[in-house]
C-alpha cells in the first residue's frame, strides 16, 4: 500500500506591486512647466513656417523671395527659436521618464514594472504621433520621443558616464543628419516648391501619402533628440528643476555659458537664412550641423535661465505672478496645447483645408504662429479655472495608467 502524496507546500503569494499614479497637478514643480509653456511659444514659432506652401523656399524652409522684413524674421528666428527650443522640450521629456523612475524606485516599485510602465508610455506616445501625423501635419515630434522614449528605457539606468559617451556620439551624427538634410534642401528647394508642390498639397489624399511618407524619417529624429533626452534623465537624478535653489550656481553657468554658446554657434546659418550670403548645398552642411549642435546646448540653457530665475527668486505655486500662473497652465496641458497648435495652423493654412498661407511671408506667419500660441495660453487657463486637465492628457493617462 502507498502512502498518500503529500499535498504540495503553499507558496506565500508575491506582494503586490506598488501603485504610483500620476503627479497630482497642484504637487508638480513649478521650473519645468512654466519651461514647457515658453518652450510651446518657441515651437509654434519655429514650426510655422513649415505651413507656408506654394513658393519655393530654400535654407531654413525659408521662401526665397521674401521681402526685407520676412528676412529680418527669418534670421531672429533662426539666431534664437530654431532648434533651440524643441531641444528644450526635448530635454523635459527626458526629465520627466527620470522622475517616473526616480519616483517608482522610492516606492519600491521593481523595475520589471517601472519598465513596462515606461515602455507604456512611450508606446502610445509613439501612437498620438503616427495619428497626428497622419490626420493632419508631419512635423510631429510626439512620435519622435515615444520612439525616444523607447531606446531611452535601455540606458535610463546607465552611469552619468554611459549617458555622457552615447548622448555625444548621437549628438555628433544628428548634427550630420541636419546638415545633410539642409543641404537636400538648398539642393532642391528652389525646383520643388512651386506650383507642382502647391498643386499636390491642395489634394487632401495626396497630403495624407505626402505626410505619411515622412514617417521613415522618424529615425533621424530619435538620433537628434536622444542626447537632450539622455541630458534630462540625468539632470533629473539631481532634482535640478524641482529644487533650483539649491542648484544656482550651475543653473547660472549653463544659462549664461549655454545660451552664449548657442547665439555663436546660430550666427553661420542664421546670416545665410537672413539673406546676408548664399550657401551652395555643400557649404550649407558645417553651419547647419554647427547650427544643430549649439541649439541642443541652448536648449539646455534656455531650461536652465528659467530655472535659475524661479530658484532665485523662491517662486513656488503660491507666488507665481498671471504671467507665471499662465505659463504654467500651459505647461502642464502641454500635449494638449501642442495637438491645439497644429489644429490652429493646419485647418485655416494648409493648402488642402482653408489654404490662406499661399502668398504669406516669414512675417506673416509667425506672428499667426504667436496668436495660435496666444490662443492655447487661453484655452489652458480656462481649463486651469474649471480645474480640469487637458482632453489629450485625460486620455493619455487613461491609457498609460489604465484608470478611467
Amino acid at each position: 500500500m502507498t502512502s498518500p502524496t503529500p499535498p504540495a507546500p503553499v507558496l506565500p503569494a508575491p506582494p503586490p506591486v506598488p501603485v504610483v499614479g500620476p503627479v497630482a497637478v497642484r504637487d508638480r514643480a513649478v521650473a519645468p512647466d512654466v519651461a514647457r509653456g515658453l518652450a510651446l511659444l518657441g515651437i509654434a514659432i519655429a514650426n510655422s513656417v513649415t505651413h507656408l506652401w506654394g513658393q519655393p523656399v530654400g535654407v531654413g524652409l525659408r521662401p526665397l523671395d521674401g521681402s526685407t522684413l520676412d528676412r529680418v524674421v527669418d534670421g531672429v528666428v533662426s539666431l534664437f527659436v530654431d532648434r533651440r527650443t524643441m531641444p528644450m522640450f526635448a530635454l523635459l521629456y527626458g526629465y520627466g521618464i527620470g522622475v517616473v523612475v526616480r519616483r517608482r524606485a522610492q516606492a519600491l516599485v521593481p523595475w520589471p514594472a517601472c519598465r513596462t510602465d515606461l515602455l507604456r508610455r512611450a508606446g502610445w506616445l509613439v501612437a498620438f504621433g503616427v495619428a497626428h501625423t497622419l490626420l493632419l501635419w508631419e512635423g510631429d515630434i510626439l512620435a519622435v520621443y515615444g520612439l525616444t522614449g523607447l531606446v531611452a528605457v535601455l540606458l535610463v539606468r546607465a552611469s552619468g558616464r554611459t549617458l555622457l559617451v552615447v548622448g555625444g556620439v548621437a549628438l555628433l551624427l544628428g548634427g550630420l543628419a541636419t546638415g545633410a538634410l539642409d543641404a537636400l534642401t538648398v539642393a532642391v528647394g528652389g525646383v520643388d516648391g512651386g506650383d507642382q508642390l502647391a498643386a499636390a498639397e491642395t489634394s487632401p489624399l495626396l497630403a495624407v501619402l505626402l505626410r505619411a511618407a515622412t514617417l521613415p524619417m522618424l529615425p533621424v529624429g530619435v538620433v537628434i533628440a536622444l542626447p537632450l533626452v539622455l541630458a534630462g534623465i540625468w539632470a533629473a537624478r539631481t532634482g535640478v528643476l524641482e529644487d533650483p535653489a539649491a542648484h544656482l550656481p550651475l543653473l547660472r553657468r549653463w544659462a549664461v555659458g549655454g545660451l552664449s554658446v548657442s547665439v555663436v554657434g546660430a550666427v553661420p546659418l542664421a546670416t545665410a537664412v537672413a539673406g546676408l550670403w548664399e550657401p551652395s548645398a555643400l557649404g550649407v552642411v558645417v553651419p547647419a550641423a554647427l547650427h544643430m549642435v549649439t541649439g541642443a546646448v541652448g536648449g539646455i540653457a534656455f531650461a536652465a535661465l528659467v530655472g535659475w530665475v524661479v530658484g532665485a527668486h523662491g517662486t513656488t505655486l503660491a507666488t507665481l505672478g498671471p504671467v507665471g500662473r499662465a505659463l504654467r497652465a500651459v505647461g502642464t496641458r502641454s500635449l494638449t496645447c501642442y495637438l491645439l497648435q497644429t489644429v490652429l495652423f493646419v485647418l485655416p493654412l494648409a493648402g488642402w483645408a482653408g489654404g490662406l498661407a499661399r502668398g504669406f511671408g516669414s512675417a506673416q506667419v509667425v506672428a499667426w504662429a504667436v496668436g495660435v500660441w496666444l490662443v492655447t495660453v487661453v484655452v489652458a487657463v480656462l481649463l486651469e479655472r474649471a480645474d480640469k486637465r487637458g482632453p489629450a492628457e485625460a486620455l493619455y493617462r487613461r491609457l498609460v495608467y489604465r484608470t478611467v
